[in-house]
């Protein structure tokens, strides 16, 4: 059951949440298990794809580091403000409408992007094809998560989490491993690299093509996907729609839980590559780039998805409010394993283990965060639009999370970084006992 707040007089005139659809438009009910995995597949390509073209391939084709750090973070922009247009998808047309316009949109860019690379002009080409493609996909974010929401009931969703995860992360893997690996085959084949990209990001496109005509055939027509500009009182919505995200129940323990809940792995992530390559000597642990690859992309990966599943089964199974503590738990605990690895250098086979279970524990405790998000935002008269403002301030949260990892690191050394790291988590679980959970709440008015 859909749980939504009282009208108020100042709020009556506004659209009310509609509930999750039993059935679509004259055709039958769908399972999520046709539709999310090449949704959140194409979702996680389109984004690294932008990463890829804007890190690895400008450092093939000797972009300078400085130019490199800006475009990187230029381009991705369009992930973090997404939440401004985000009411242009939820008042104009369906969200499935929009979101195969946004995978058409990044097609687009792709094909450009792999025109790039032989052009006369390939920095400014490369940073136009990636920013239209960073464009695209951001508002097909939009789109796609708000149709999660219409197609699939709140017990559905749940299940789900870990599924979508999952795919998001093969559809990485997909960029990073099989585009690159390719580019590099055809650069050791043919001496050339920008014929090499070349043609490994017209791979990609092709691909991305194929999830593209899969998804428009299988995404289905939830009877809730209507225009909201038709509904009564919905001319005022683009303003209230903010409005209302900053009026909804403990809006400032949500903004802390937001922002602070993956403070610690936000912090981590810039850091674990360096940690793991750094000499003994300089504080590291002296694997090899190979070693690394092995320990993050095959074992690391695994344990993710893994631990994405259960965290989605174990939502759905047992609800949110009993696997909250438990989940947040999870996630930090093996934080704690690389403060001891930095003092103990232990042997590789222990830090594989070690990589294995913070990928298996994030992915695991990630999964209430997402669950948490989707609960407030289905909750509200806008949940297209609130989901995008949460997600968005995600973003943002663990930018400026790990923006500061690496200064941090050099001053203090990895071992006192680590352990910044796991005191970190703690202020986003103080947070968890304020958070909105019950029905009853949920139906409070705002102060």
């Amino acid at each position: 059951m859909r749980i939504e707040p009282p009208s108020t007089p100042e709020r009556a005139a506004e659209p009310r949440t509609r509930e999750a659809p039993v059935g679509t438009r004259g055709e039958p009910r769908r399972s999520g298990w046709r539709f999310v995995p090449p949704l959140y597949f194409q979702q996680g390509a389109q984004y690294f794809l932008v990463q890829t073209a804007t890190t690895t391939f400008l450092t093939k084709m000797g972009a300078a580091l400085e130019s490199i750090g800006h475009v990187s973070t230029l381009v991705t922009l369009p992930f973090q403000l997404k939440a401004l247009w985000s009411p242009l998808v939820e008042l104009h047309s369906t969200r499935r409408a929009w979101t195969i316009a946004g995978q058409a949109g990044v097609l687009l860019g792709a094909l450009l992007l792999a025109w790039a690379p032989t052009s006369a002009h390939w920095f400014p080409a490369t940073l136009a094809a990636a920013f239209l493609i960073a464009l695209a996909a951001a508002t097909h974010d939009v789109a796609a998560d708000g149709f999660y929401m219409l197609a699939l009931s709140e017990q559905e969703q749940a299940a789900f989490v870990g599924v979508r995860n999952a795919c998001f992360r093969v559809g990485r893997i997909f960029v990073t491993g099989a585009v690159v690996w390719w580019a590099g085959v055809l650069e050791e084949r043919r001496g050339a690299v920008p014929a090499a990209w070349r043609d490994a990001f017209l791979l990609g496109a092709c691909v991305y093509a194929l999830g593209l005509v899969v998804c428009t055939l299988l995404l289905p027509r939830p009877a809730a996907d209507a225009p909201r500009a038709r509904e009564r009182g919905v001319e005022r919505g683009f303003l209230a729609s903010f409005r209302d995200y900053g009026l909804q129940p403990r809006i400032a323990a949500v903004l802390l839980f937001v922002f602070l809940y993956r403070a610690g792995e936000s912090m981590l992530a810039p850091m674990l590559s360096p940690f793991l390559l750094k000499p003994v000597l300089e504080g590291g642990l002296g694997l090899t780039t190979q070693e690394q690859g092995l320990a993050y992309g095959t074992f690391g990966v695994l344990a993710l998805v893994l631990g994405g599943l259960a965290g989605g089964f174990a939502l759905a199974r047992f609800g949110f409010e009993r696997c909250l503590w438990p989940m947040a738990i999870t996630m930090h605990a093996p934080n704690l394993l690389f403060w001891w690895a930095a003092h103990a250098h232990p042997s590789k086979p222990f830090v594989f283990a070690i990589v294995a279970l913070e990928q298996l524990a994030y992915g695991f405790g990630f999964a209430a965060y997402m669950v948490f998000l989707l609960r407030i935002s289905r909750r509200s008269n806008w949940p297209t639009t609130h989901y995008a403002i949460s997600t968005g301030l995600m973003g943002v949260a663990a930018m400026l999370a790990g923006y500061w990892s690496g200064d941090l690191a050099e001053a203090v050394g990895f071992e006192g970084f680590f352990a910044i790291v796991c005191l970190a988590a703690l202020p986003g679980l103080l947070v968890l006992p304020f958070l909105p959970r019950t029905r009853a709440e949920a139906e409070r008015p705002a102060a």
